[in-house]
């Protein structure tokens, strides 16, 4: 049997620790989505998040930057690997300031002026982009390139356009599921349905933020 190629590997390697999922699930926004991308899981397995940080790391290589961002949480472990494998200068955003001790909302040492990355797992309307976006800007840090693993083509990547931000994609839901179904592990149906609802998610966002 052929090799498989590392970007298929991750997707499949996903899906095999339940990483890609399907049923019902609650998204941030309050809709309902077919599928699920869970990250999290990460932290449990070393290989594949050595893996994926290689594969975000094939992208964020051409990108001037100075520091690495994870979006916490799920992206935090991520932006670690990357920073471990390829020495590169990290900080982390806090969900909420601390009440005691520095009482600091970013963590590490960083410097004004300089041009931060933003590593984050999933984009589906941006939302969770900006709230990382705006601290990071309050400190005088310079933003312009946010890297993510995958794209659920629910317009994220049009609204963060619009306020002057370039995404780059590593993966979009359609290659996802296009790996899945090449390999079996998911049915047409599946992937129809859920295409079928990224579509009218995607209109509904955009109307909404027209």
């Amino acid at each position: 049997m052929d090799k498989i190629p590392s970007r298929e590997k991750l997707i499949l390697d996903l899906f095999s620790v339940n990483g890609v999922k399907f049923g019902e699930y609650k998204l941030k926004s309050g809709i309902i989505s077919p599928y699920y991308i869970d990250l999290r899981v990460l932290v449990s397995y070393p290989y594949l998040l050595k893996l994926t940080a290689e594969v975000f790391w094939e992208t964020m290589r051409t990108l001037y930057f100075d520091v690495i961002v994870g979006v916490p949480y799920t992206a935090i472990p991520i932006a670690t690997a990357i920073s471990l494998s390829e020495n590169q200068h990290m900080i982390f955003i806090r969900k909420e300031k601390k009440a005691y001790g520095t009482g600091k909302l970013i963590e590490g040492i960083y410097h004004r002026g300089q041009k931060v990355i933003i590593v984050d797992d999933v984009i589906t309307n941006g939302t969770s982009k900006f709230e990382t976006i705006q601290p990071v800007l309050d400190e005088g840090l310079v933003v312009k390139d946010i890297v993510v693993l995958l794209d659920r083509l629910q317009g994220g990547l049009e609204i963060l356009k619009k306020n002057e931000y370039k995404c780059h994609v590593i993966y979009n839901v359609k290659e996802v599921f296009n790996i899945l179904l090449k390999y079996k592990k998911i049915n047409k149906k599946i992937a129809s349905n859920c295409l079928t609802f990224t579509e009218k998610s995607r209109k509904q966002i955009l109307k909404s933020t027209s």
